[in-house]
């Protein structure tokens, strides 16, 4: 009795190929976001030795934030370039930067100056002033990082992007909370494994910052 059945099929191969390409494809992309973090960092890190440390990280930071802001940056896909991106912006932004930051300074270095006195009172005031300086070092740290992503997105003068800064974790404290969240998380990251800090120690927690505050100013100007 002679068989009837049906020929074999022979496998489709565009489907596994399309597979392994898209496979490949999404290596590619991630390896191409961890290659560009690592450039961002160390040009952060260039730029704030350009700048003497003190005049330097704020442009340099704000010149990091205006790349990590762009996915077609850190996905390779754009026109212009990722580091004349950041020399362009660092070059463009290094005086306004510094001018916004100047309060930031201030502050910071009466809050060091507090962190190493008050240890040295006694009594309950003592107790009572290290929550405070804590709580004061917070909001400075959140509204400093504020403005790092507005210099980086908009074109106000100092004054008003420093009172935007001081506004936003006020009106929106879940998006200050996260973005401390995430930096607060990243420092225990940093400590457990020092080894990612000279590769992206700054890279990845101003990359999550500038998508968390990002993501609010973009519905804040959707509904305004």
């Amino acid at each position: 009795m002679s068989g009837t059945g049906a020929a074999p099929v022979a496998p489709t191969a565009g489907a596994g190929d399309a597979l392994g390409v898209g496979w490949t494809g999404r290596v590619m992309q991630i390896l191409h976001v961890v290659t560009a973090l690592i450039a961002v960092n160390l040009m952060f890190l260039a730029g704030t030795l350009l700048g003497l440390g003190i005049l330097g990280v704020m442009p340099a930071s704000v010149a990091a934030a205006a790349v990590l802001r762009r996915d077609d940056l850190l996905a390779g896909t754009a026109d212009d370039g990722l580091v004349r991106t950041f020399v362009a912006t660092y070059r463009a932004e290094f005086v306004r930067a510094n001018l916004t930051g100047i309060p930031f300074a201030i502050a910071g270095m009466l809050l060091a100056a507090d962190a190493v006195l008050l240890p040295q009172l006694r009594g309950p005031a003592s107790a009572v002033l290290l929550v405070l300086t804590g709580a004061l070092a917070l909001a400075v740290v959140a509204s400093g990082t504020v403005a790092v992503v507005l210099l980086s997105r908009y074109q106000d003068p100092p004054r008003a992007l420093l009172r935007y800064a001081v506004v936003l974790p006020l009106t929106f404290p879940t998006t200050a909370a996260a973005v401390l969240t995430v930096l607060a998380a990243w420092a225990v990251i940093g400590s457990i494994a020092p080894v990612v800090l000279p590769l992206v120690g700054a890279a990845v927690p101003l990359a999550a910052a500038v998508r968390l505050i990002g993501a609010r100013l973009d519905r804040v100007e959707r509904a305004g």
